[in-house]
């Protein structure tokens, strides 16, 4: 009689073992690689290499309603004080106390961005206070025609780019007032919609506005819109 082979269930039942270990193991590491996977991007996906092999950081999107554009402090451009221009603002320097070409343009950009929300709104009191009167007459025939048409206007400013001096005229210089011309250079969403809602004038998208715009000083000091044209 043949001895029973115990080395052989031996050798059978380490293997069993062994391989149930072995499955056991890899089949948990699988499926947590899996979700690590679907929840934390790897660097490769979300940014881009540089010299080395590190990754960059991914860079977030523009905020809503930026459009791409990116937000800078507005640019106040001063003409060279030897030139035309810049003697023009000394002399109206000369005869308004405390007048300074920086400071002025800087209450230009105040202006048009209070000019450009109220007409937005339909603001007439504020419309009254920067405008002169036959500005402000023809802004409040504007926003009549709009009433009757029951338009509906969407007039965003996003940003007052640029600010610069067109001319500059002392009081006693052909006017009896002092007058300044200042281009402006915005970025804006404008546009209008009829009562059924199409879209009649302007565009949704962001878009770049310059326009020129005439300042005088009124009796009071107080500087006043006297004339406003588009570039």
């Amino acid at each position: 009689m043949t001895a029973f082979p115990w080395d052989i269930v031996l050798w059978a039942l380490l293997a069993v073992a062994v391989g149930s270990t072995v499955f056991f193991v890899l089949g948990r590491r699988v499926g947590a690689q899996a979700i690590r996977q679907e929840q934390i991007p790897t660097a490769h996906t979300v940014g881009r290499k540089q010299e080395g092999g590190v990754a960059e950081a991914p860079k977030p999107p523009p905020l809503p309603g930026r459009s791409g554009v990116e937000q800078k402090a507005t640019e106040y451009g001063l003409p060279q004080a030897d030139t035309q221009l810049g003697q023009s603002l000394v002399r109206v320097g000369t005869e308004v106390s405390g007048f300074s070409a920086e400071y002025f343009l800087k209450k230009a950009e105040d202006i048009f961005a209070r000019t450009v929300k109220a007409f937005a709104c339909a603001d007439v009191a504020t419309l009254e206070k920067v405008l002169a009167p036959d500005v402000l007459a023809t802004f409040r025939h504007a926003l009549e025609e709009r009433q009757k048409r029951q338009e509906q206007v969407h007039l965003e400013l996003r940003r007052i780019e640029r600010l610069d001096y067109v001319s500059a005229v002392a009081a006693g210089e052909g006017s009896d007032v002092c007058r300044l011309c200042v281009r402006i250079v915005s970025w804006q969403v404008s546009y209008c919609r009829d009562e059924q809602g199409t879209l009649v004038e302007g565009t949704e998208a962001l878009t770049e506005f310059r326009d020129r715009w005439s300042f005088e000083q009124g009796a009071n000091g107080q500087w006043k819109v006297v004339a406003t044209e588009a570039e």
